[in-house]
């Protein structure tokens, strides 16, 4: 004969297994959301290292340049880059301008050449040349490569316009390597190119 449990007996087993569910169901969520917790977390970090990318500067290969970044820039310093890169890109990876930087005062589309020194002025600072080069001359002669216009209005038959040519041709399409790259500048031919050989560098 099965014996009848005691109806007060019943209750407090039927408390104990309802406290005892409670108590499961607590860690398991409690456990749930702490992986939840996990996921997000690894998954933000994730996020962050994948958004470091890598300027496009620094890729492998191609001739390599190298230039002097000073003033109001975060990291001033100096900086290889790859031939053809612009002022723009080590600015970025000079870790961009500080607060009071004048960044209007600066040509970002501008060719890098190897050695330039670029200065970053701050607001209210006046500065002459805020591209300036090393051997801007060199024995005399003119570094066609690293001038200004000013500077290569010195030379013999180049007025503002044919100045403001060779550095358009220069701004797009790099460096004079000799004097045949400077015969393709508007302006000038065979017989002005001729007479810059004693007056001009291309390095």
């Amino acid at each position: 004969m099965i014996k009848k449990i005691p109806e007060k007996k019943q209750i407090v087993i039927s408390i104990g297994i309802l406290l005892l569910v409670s108590l499961v169901l607590f860690v398991h969520f409690r456990n749930a959301n702490e992986e939840e917790v996990n996921f997000d977390f690894q998954e933000a970090a994730s996020l962050v290292q994948a958004t470091e990318t890598i300027p496009s500067v620094l890729i492998e290969g191609g001739t390599k340049i190298t230039v002097d970044i000073k003033g109001a820039i975060a990291l001033p310093g100096v900086y290889e880059l790859n031939e053809g890169s612009r002022v723009h890109n080590v600015i970025e990876m000079a870790g961009g301008f500080l607060s009071d930087a004048d960044e209007l005062q600066l040509n970002l589309a501008q060719l890098l050449q190897d050695e330039m020194m670029i200065y970053v002025p701050t607001e209210g600072e006046e500065v002459q040349e805020n591209l300036v080069n090393s051997s801007g001359n060199k024995d005399g002669k003119i570094a066609i490569n690293r001038v200004d216009e000013t500077t290569l209005e010195q030379l013999p038959g180049i007025g503002p316009a044919k100045a403001a040519a060779i550095i358009s041709y220069r701004e797009e399409h790099g460096p004079f390597k000799g004097i045949e790259d400077l015969q393709n500048v508007s302006g000038i031919g065979p017989k002005s190119a001729e007479k810059l050989t004693d007056y001009i560098v291309f390095n």
